[in-house]
């Protein structure tokens, strides 16, 4: 039987992302992805573990792979 990865999210790199992308408030990135203002915050402090459903919007928000995002 193989393994199953669970892939962990780096707050930090989805800031650092964000910020290359132009995206200068956490405000604009909830704008572009649907996500609520006050989760991306808690996202980027690593206050709340990032879905896989998350992640795929706000790295098509910010022109990463998914994979970008990770630790």
């Amino acid at each position: 039987m193989g393994e199953v990865t669970q892939l962990v999210y780096s707050g930090r790199k989805m800031r650092d992302a964000r910020r290359k992308a132009g995206i200068w408030s956490q405000k604009e990135l909830a704008n572009r992805t649907g996500i609520a203002p006050n989760i991306i915050s808690d996202l980027e402090r690593g206050q709340r573990s990032m879905s896989p459903t998350w992640a795929k919007r706000i790295a098509e928000a910010v022109g990463v792979y998914t994979t970008d995002l990770t630790e």
